[in-house]
Parts: structure tokens; C-alpha cells; sequence
């Protein structure tokens, strides 16, 4: 029993731990959003 609790633990804190990134990666791309946000009209051409 002692090593499904441990596995158990281990399962639940992998899986805060992977919400919490994605959560913190969103904050990161909202600010991105904010600080560069997206020119609808300005297109930029390949310079050949």
C-alpha cells in the first residue's frame, strides 16, 4: 500500500505541476500579446 500511495502522490503532483506551466506559459503569451500586439494592416514582403 505504501507504494501505490507514493505513486499516487507522485501522479497528483506531476499533474499540478504541468497545469501550473501551462497556466504560467499563458500569463507569459498574454503579456507577449499586450507588450507586441498584432498589426492587422502591416504585412511585411520578402525583400527580393
Amino acid at each position: 500500500m505504501k507504494d501505490a500511495a507514493f505513486g499516487l502522490t507522485m501522479m497528483i503532483m506531476g499533474m499540478g505541476v504541468t497545469l501550473i506551466t501551462l497556466y504560467l506559459l499563458t500569463l507569459v503569451i498574454r503579456i507577449m500579446n499586450k507588450l507586441f500586439p498584432f498589426k492587422e494592416g502591416e504585412e511585411t514582403s520578402p525583400q527580393s
